[in-house]
């Protein structure tokens, strides 16, 4: 398996999935195989950064401006949710409170925000699963080779078992702390 640094890599993956040559560059490149494949490069990595992983998903507290009581929107966020029980969603360049009506923040609120992170800064095992997940749907949709999907769809199953392997790992899962477990445990 080839190892995924760069974006870069990761579109030579991709083309090469259709059996296109690489690239030396993606800059002011305009061949509409590598302009599709940087878009839906981008399309994959931000539908599953969306779940919400531990390198990308955080706790906050977003304080407003002390003039205008306003919070400024991050675009780097994918999804915001709050533990106060209210909504809250981007309007133009600042933080809506959909609840209340209000663009203002008499206080700091804590929310939960899952970050959209640049391809090149995933975890490698991430880099993987998502150009394995682009290569396959690009090449379904342009060129349709059943034989070749069967393989990009094998690399992909690997790669996803290794994030799920990685976040297992990052998240410090303990079998006796599921509900249930203890329970059979204390009665014995």
């Amino acid at each position: 398996m080839l190892m995924t640094v760069t974006e870069l890599d990761a579109i030579n993956q991709i083309l090469s999935a259709i059996g296109s040559d690489p690239v030396m560059s993606l800059e002011d490149n305009l061949d509409i195989d590598i302009v599709n494949a940087r878009r839906l490069l981008k399309e994959t990595s931000r539908h599953i950064q969306r779940q919400g992983w531990d390198f990308n998903k955080t706790t906050r507290k977003l304080t407003p401006d002390e003039d205008t009581h306003y919070i400024a929107w991050d675009d780097t966020i994918i999804t915001l949710s709050s533990s106060d029980g209210k909504t809250y969603v981007k309007r133009g360049e600042w933080l809506y409170n959909m609840t209340d009506g209000t663009y203002e923040f008499p206080k700091p609120i804590e929310v939960t925000i899952i970050y959209g992170v640049d391809f090149d800064d995933l975890p490698d095992c991430f880099k993987e699963y998502v150009t394995a997940k682009t290569a396959l749907d690009f090449q379904s949709r342009y060129f349709g080779d059943t034989t070749v999907s069967q393989d990009l769809q094998l690399a992909m199953q690997m790669a996803y078992q290794d994030i799920v392997n990685y976040d297992l790992n990052m998240s410090n899962a303990n079998m006796l702390n599921v509900a249930g477990v203890s329970e059979v445990l204390q009665r014995t």
